[in-house]
């Protein structure tokens, strides 16, 4: 008898193992917004290891474990030859997190039309986005509210998204962003084809969503 309620424990507890729900975060963003930093802080990971964290050349995955469920983050390169190769990472992603470095004002616009181009993938189009307004320990760190408006955030329709403000060296920001993360995850439920068609981010895939300026390039 005790053989058999200790079969039976242990299947049940494979079972709630197999059952804890399991997502794919993206975390993207410019070389040098603070990606993989961040990262770090979600996983709490200590501040010695923090310190030492290079910039990402290859993808960097990690597993946050939070309450319920269970995330597999890419942090992946902001590097302009690497950013051609974000698209191989977009099936299958249930939330993007795009971190931006909220003190250099000369490179919003190239962050901009970056995103932009993520939002236009098809797979991307009902995957919400959490906009991280990075390094507001920083003097003259533009709040969240200016980021919104040279990010062409407003322009968004159709698309659950949010924005705030965060600091992955001081660690400022890192619950709330966790907290996003599980919220967002939690109310995601697939989507009928039927939805999709009528969600005006799938209607106008072709048209930039942010209305980016992209500089023309001679061919």
């Amino acid at each position: 008898m005790n053989k058999f309620r200790k079969s039976v424990s242990t299947h049940l507890r494979k079972f709630r193992l197999r059952a804890i729900p399991e997502f794919n975060l993206l975390i993207l963003g410019l070389n040098n917004s603070g990606k993989s930093t961040l990262a770090g802080r979600l996983c709490m990971k200590n501040e010695e290891t923090l310190k030492n964290i290079n910039p990402t050349v290859q993808p960097n995955e990690m597993d946050l474990k939070y309450k319920t469920m269970k995330v597999h983050m890419r942090d992946l390169s902001g590097q302009w030859r690497m950013r051609q190769s974000w698209h191989t990472f977009f099936p299958n992603t249930n939330a993007l997190i795009f971190v931006v470095d909220s003190t250099d004002v000369s490179r919003l616009a190239e962050a901009r039309c970056e995103l932009c181009d993520v939002l236009l993938d098809e797979r991307m189009s009902q995957v919400p986005l959490l906009v991280l307004a990075n390094k507001q320990d920083v003097y003259g760190a533009l709040p969240s509210s200016m980021i919104i408006d040279f990010m062409g955030l407003n322009r968004l329709e159709g698309r659950a998204w949010n924005i705030q403000e965060c600091s992955t060296l001081t660690g400022a920001g890192s619950f709330s962003t966790i907290e996003w993360i599980y919220k967002s995850l939690k109310k995601q439920r697939p989507q009928s084809r039927i939805q999709k068609i009528l969600n005006p981010t799938f209607l106008f895939s072709q048209m930039c969503p942010l209305d980016c300026r992209r500089p023309a390039v001679d061919v």
